[in-house]
């Protein structure tokens, strides 16, 4: 997904349906804190099983969102280096968010 300053409606909609899972949300809030881990330790944190967390995570890495980097036999995942600004200032909001 490209972002920039005219990105289509829905390419918007498709971004901000990623931002409204809970579980999507709690894994960027995580990401954002502990900045790299693996899909084992991410679905431990969110209390999700780690079927359910590479789901979540597949379609955040398909929206841009994160970036994965395999070392050795785990999969690591990160936030994304080339967040867009508007996606940096949600997460500040997230980060500040109790849960």
């Amino acid at each position: 997904m490209m972002y920039d300053n005219y990105m289509r409606l829905t390419e918007l909609e498709k971004l901000y349906r990623l931002l409204a899972g809970q579980k999507r949300l709690e894994i960027l809030k995580l990401l954002n804190q502990e900045k790299e881990m693996s899909v084992g330790d991410i679905a431990a944190h969110i209390h999700l099983s780690f079927k359910s967390t590479s789901k979540h995570l597949l379609l955040l890495r398909q929206g841009g969102l994160l970036e994965r980097r395999q070392s050795r036999f785990v999969a690591l995942y990160r936030l994304s280096a080339e967040l867009p600004p508007h996606i940096a200032q949600q997460l500040k909001l997230i980060n500040r968010s109790n849960r």
